[in-house]
């Protein structure tokens, strides 16, 4: 099966939702947060949504679109303030 811009937004956007411990790790089978990798996720779809700005088709950019917004509403959901101390792994 060959990628699709798609695809690739779905892997970070399931990456995304891991860090924000809305989603088992598949790698421990348990529910664990890093905001440092959830917000470094976002700043990666942040830099694509602005890098493909005009080039992207309409499905493309709606679901990109709909991924940055359900990521960010849920990183703020889960962390609340950026500047609130938090240790990655530490559940909230």
């Amino acid at each position: 099966m060959k990628p699709t811009f798609l695809t690739v937004i779905q892997v970070f956007q399931i990456e995304g939702m891991v860090a924000l411990g809305k989603m088992l790790n598949p790698a421990t089978n348990e529910i664990t947060k890093s905001i440092e990798h959830a917000r470094y996720v976002i700043d990666v779809l942040d830099i694509l949504h602005e890098k493909t700005k005009g080039n992207l088709e309409s499905d493309e950019a709606r679901f990109l679109d709909q991924t940055l917004s359900t990521l960010k509403l849920n990183f703020v959901d889960e962390f609340g303030n950026p500047s609130t101390p938090f240790v990655s792994g530490e559940l909230a």
